[in-house]
């Protein structure tokens, strides 16, 4: 609920600023954090595949060596018997150069030509293998795990910055906040017959019921409570004795104090101001005292405060139980 131009309303629009701002930083470290993650999952897959390619690369290179041994065993060039595979070997240590060096071969042992052909294809086997298996490697070496680490090095960084930001802020506000509790009436000064109290000044911006369109992201549906327009920094007062169950952040709430008033009834007031709770839990409360400073912390557009009435721990219109006991809200 917007309010007049004052330095509240600058506070509750600078909150709500470093609030998406962080929200937006957790966002962005959330989508770098899964980034990271799947880069790691894609270079381990792709390491698995490396190292299964070494070793088929291995294979099919021994498979070859053994193939041109096996070769030159059965060859005899000027009168010698050729038994070693670096014998083979020109300049370069190129085995298919070597090979063809044979091609003077003067007498032969079984099959040559046969064992010939079998160690060149085996030769090409193994460096195709090899081939594919320094591909794999490069593969490993293009996931930018390293960039994909300063991304989520760089989102955490952001994240801090906008919490420390967010809690620099609220603590100037709680500050501010102390100052304001000494300028609020301590109690609402009169009670109904049924001795229940409005528990702000204002009037209604939103209803209790469903809700067409929702004023925030990620509010539900259904309005739960009874929204009364107030100044930030009034006051916000209990609705009948009892005793505060609840005081503290909840969610889309904000800051929140909720109150059992006994038979089942409780009250509950949301987006209290930073500092502004004045109530702890386990203490009791009288009738319309102050107990909070309204705000706009949680999911709120502006200064308000969000009553809810609740009946066995269920929500009920607050405008009607109210008026059954001689409030009327708004």
């Amino acid at each position: 609920m917007a309010t007049t131009d004052t330095s509240a309303d600058a506070e509750v629009t600078a909150l709500l600023g470093l609030r998406t701002q962080l929200e937006r930083a957790q966002a962005d470290l959330r989508e770098a954090e899964a980034a990271l993650d799947a880069g790691r999952t894609t270079q381990q897959v792709a390491r698995t595949t490396a190292e299964r390619l070494d070793e088929r690369a291995a294979e099919a290179r021994g498979v070859a060596e053994r193939a041109a041994a096996a070769y030159l065993a059965a060859s005899r060039g000027d009168g010698a018997a050729i038994t070693s595979v670096d014998a083979a070997f020109k300049a370069g240590n190129d085995l298919l150069a070597g090979l063809g060096g044979l091609e003077r071969v003067q007498q032969l042992s079984g099959d040559v030509d046969r064992l010939r052909e079998i160690a060149e294809r085996r030769e090409a086997d193994a460096v195709k293998a090899e081939e594919r298996a320094a591909a794999a490697w490069l593969a490993v070496e293009a996931v930018p795990i390293d960039d994909l680490q300063a991304a989520v090095d760089a989102a955490r960084a952001a994240v801090t910055a906008a919490r420390a930001d967010l809690r620099g802020l609220q603590s100037r506000v709680a500050a501010e906040t102390v100052a304001i509790v000494d300028t609020l009436p301590q109690d609402v000064g009169q009670l109904s017959e049924q001795g229940w109290a409005n528990p702000a000044t204002g009037t209604i911006s939103d209803v209790f019921g469903p809700r067409p369109v929702k004023p925030v992201p990620g509010v539900n549906e259904f309005h739960r409570g009874t929204d009364i327009a107030a100044q930030c920094g009034a006051g916000i007062y209990a609705a009948t004795g009892g005793t505060v169950t609840s005081a503290g952040p909840n969610g889309t709430y904000g800051n929140w104090v909720l109150i059992d008033h006994g038979a089942g009834i409780s009250t509950g007031y949301a987006h209290i101001r930073e500092g502004g709770i004045l109530v702890d839990p386990g203490q009791e409360v009288a009738a319309g005292e102050l107990i909070a400073v309204v705000g706009s912390t949680g999911a709120s557009t502006g200064c308000h405060l969000h009553f809810e009435v609740r009946i066995d721990g269920t929500a009920v219109d607050a405008v009607p139980f109210m008026a059954a006991r001689g409030v009327k809200l708004g």
